[in-house]
């Protein structure tokens, strides 16, 4: 009996320390994605937030029928680059999963005058995070 409390007590420990990660992991790509989408954003922040993707991860937008690579995903945010003025990413609720993080927030940016985007302000948006090898290798935005 004292055996089996303690694998189930380890088997609990170890699954909450693995979702955690995984939500430390979302916030590492939250703070990368804020340095993609500023102002003075360098090629090097779209690599360091890249870093954090598996080589064939994908990126999905299902309202819009979005399905982009890797790759195809870099170019969209090189495109970008240097375009915004400042975007920031305020967590509403995060729901941990097996290999997965659901996330709902908020992403109010202003543009290179200061101007905010009152819509942006007050959307909620929601989006799927998958994980693979400790990578994320799925985004899908819900919104």
């Amino acid at each position: 009996m004292k055996l089996h409390l303690a694998l189930i007590c380890a088997l609990a420990w170890s699954t909450s320390s693995y979702a955690t990660s995984l939500s430390d992991k979302v916030n590492q790509y939250f703070t990368a994605q804020k340095a993609v989408e500023h102002l003075h954003s360098r090629t090097q922040d779209v690599d360091n937030l890249l870093a954090l993707l598996t080589p064939n991860a994908t990126f999905e937008h299902p309202s819009f029928n979005a399905v982009q690579s890797k790759d195809e995903y870099k170019k969209g945010l090189l495109y970008y680059l240097g375009k915004y003025g400042k975007c920031d990413i305020k967590v509403q609720r995060m729901i941990e999963g097996l290999n997965a993080v659901m996330v709902e927030y908020f992403h109010p940016c202003v543009d290179q005058k200061g101007n905010a985007d009152s819509e942006g302000e007050k959307q909620k948006l929601v989006t799927l995070f998958e994980f693979e090898k400790g990578k994320i290798n799925l985004i899908r935005h819900y919104f």
